[in-house]
């Protein structure tokens, strides 16, 4: 297996970046090379926080995550590296079959001492609540204190993957495809069940990204989950593309914030 290490200098600069926040980086994602390989092809991916499925790529750091995980025929392993790995994860396929890859962040903090911001930011993320259960709870609107942990999961179809679907591997909050990406076309449709801690989740904002061809722009299609935590979403085109959701939630009390946020992310293509 071969791996590319990335200079120290670069790693250097990466390990002193602070955190991405949610107002300056709303998604967080897997991003694999190619989605679709060969039985004994090698599978590689980037770790990349952004705006609009645009981002940085990070290397492979233990200490920013609390489980790094693939999972396929065979079950599941750690995806291991070494610290400094640009991209994050290289590795050969143990099987054919849809490969599945997931990635738990530790916990961020952040502050906001302005509402503003911390509005504009829900609002995006469809987190309409919020705001009245904050007032609620006696909360001061100039120093709101934010936990936030990111929860990734990639598709890669290696081989003959067309009987394989996605599955829940759980994770605190996942979003699970309802149907294999490696049998869809465009012009179809996909679904997705929203899960957190197991259980479905109504009511949730769901977003889905469609990086533009040739860098061309992205576009940005929400939904809200129904009562069984289910949406769906009509597929375009070819190309890559990113499902999203954020759950908020009071956080418990020797945690030292206000608000707990989980971050859900999906990657997948249609080719």
């Amino acid at each position: 297996m071969s791996r590319r290490p990335v200079r120290f200098a670069l790693l250097g600069l990466m390990l002193g970046c602070a955190p991405a926040t949610p107002v300056s980086a709303h998604e967080f994602w897997i991003e694999p090379q190619d989605f679709t390989v060969e039985a004994g092809e090698e599978i590689s991916a980037d770790i990349r926080i952004g705006q609009d499925f645009k981002g940085d790529a990070f290397p492979y750091i233990p200490s920013r995550f609390a489980a790094f995980r693939r999972h396929d025929r065979d079950g599941e392993t750690d995806a291991e590296g070494t610290t400094g790995d640009l991209p994050a994860l290289t590795l050969e396929p143990r099987t054919e079959g849809l490969t599945l890859f997931t990635y738990v962040s530790v916990a961020e903090r952040i502050r906001f001492q302005d509402w503003e911001k911390f509005a504009f930011y829900l609002d995006y993320e469809g987190l309409d609540a919020i705001p009245d259960l904050h007032d609620a709870r006696g909360l001061a609107r100039d120093d709101i204190r934010e936990l936030y942990t990111r929860c990734a999961k990639a598709l890669v179809a290696v081989g003959d993957a067309a009987d394989d679907q996605d599955r829940a591997t759980g994770m605190r909050i996942e979003l699970v495809a309802a149907e294999n990406p490696a049998t869809l076309e465009p012009g179809g449709e996909i679904g997705f069940t929203l899960l957190w801690e197991g259980a479905p989740l109504a009511d949730t904002q769901v977003a889905l990204f469609r990086r533009g061809a040739d860098g061309g722009e992205t576009t940005r299609v929400l939904a809200r989950t129904d009562q069984a935590g289910a949406v769906r979403f009509p597929l375009p085109a070819t190309g890559t593309y990113l499902a999203s959701s954020v759950h908020m939630v009071e956080a418990p009390a020797d945690r030292n914030a206000d608000w707990e946020s989980f971050w859900a992310s999906l990657t997948f293509a249609v080719e």
